[in-house]
């Protein structure tokens, strides 16, 4: 299943940088899941063939959606005009491009895929460019993306945030980089845009599934 998707993505997969080993764990994931795909993205494709800048993640999912069973189906939303736009003539017919803020987008998007019976296989969250420095603006806004669509996620929802990796804290000894691992300095966290969807997976349950650059979680809502 998926060979013609695979010979795609085998070509182009060492062009994706950091992010590379997220999108190779993200389809594996998906071929353990049966049935149509459905995959919700906020945040589109901005330029073209730019793999190594954002990932073209856009396109990768048409391309699979589109080796999937039939029904398979992504919908993208970007604010940006421009980016729709672009968007819209590099993807099939296969994916619904709008343009728009992508929580309201998603609160009504959630009301359709409820009346048709529809339940999200991969959530992937790009948005709001980071700042470092200050990551709250944006890790604020995809706490509210996720909250929006909740009722369309099930328990093996792959949720994927971008821009997120794990930071831990170092500190320099005889010239060595060391893991400080003791009170009162902090562990292991996720940064980034997923810092705060992170906290919410540690309420609810949820799992991490993977972190590098980009980090994922899978049962955000119990069956």
């Amino acid at each position: 299943m998926n060979n013609k998707f695979y010979k795609f993505f085998d070509q182009i997969k060492d062009d994706l940088g950091v992010r590379k080993s997220s999108f190779i764990k993200i389809f594996k994931y998906l071929d353990e899941l049966k049935g149509p795909i459905n995959i919700v993205e906020t945040g589109c494709l901005r330029i073209k063939d730019n793999y190594a800048g954002d990932g073209q993640s856009t396109l990768l999912f048409d391309k699979y959606t589109l080796s999937r069973e039939p029904g398979s189906k992504v919908y993208t939303v970007d604010i940006d005009q421009n980016a729709t736009k672009i968007c819209k003539s590099v993807v099939s017919e296969n994916v619904e491009v709008n343009t728009g803020d992508s929580v309201q987008y998603l609160i009504e998007l959630m009301k359709r895929l409820k009346l048709e019976g529809k339940k999200i296989s991969l959530f992937y969250l790009d948005s709001f460019d980071v700042n470092w420095q200050f990551p709250h603006q944006s890790a604020a806004h995809h706490l509210k993306e996720l909250t929006a669509i909740i009722d369309s996620i099930s328990e093996n929802t792959l949720v994927v945030v971008d821009d997120a990796p794990i930071f831990l804290p170092m500190q320099i000894e005889n010239k060595k980089y060391q893991a400080i691992t003791q009170h009162p300095a902090p562990g292991a966290f996720v940064g980034g845009k997923g810092y705060l969807i992170n906290e919410y997976a540690n309420t609810c349950g949820a799992k991490i599934f993977f972190s590098n650059y980009q980090t994922a979680w899978i049962g955000f809502k119990k069956k």
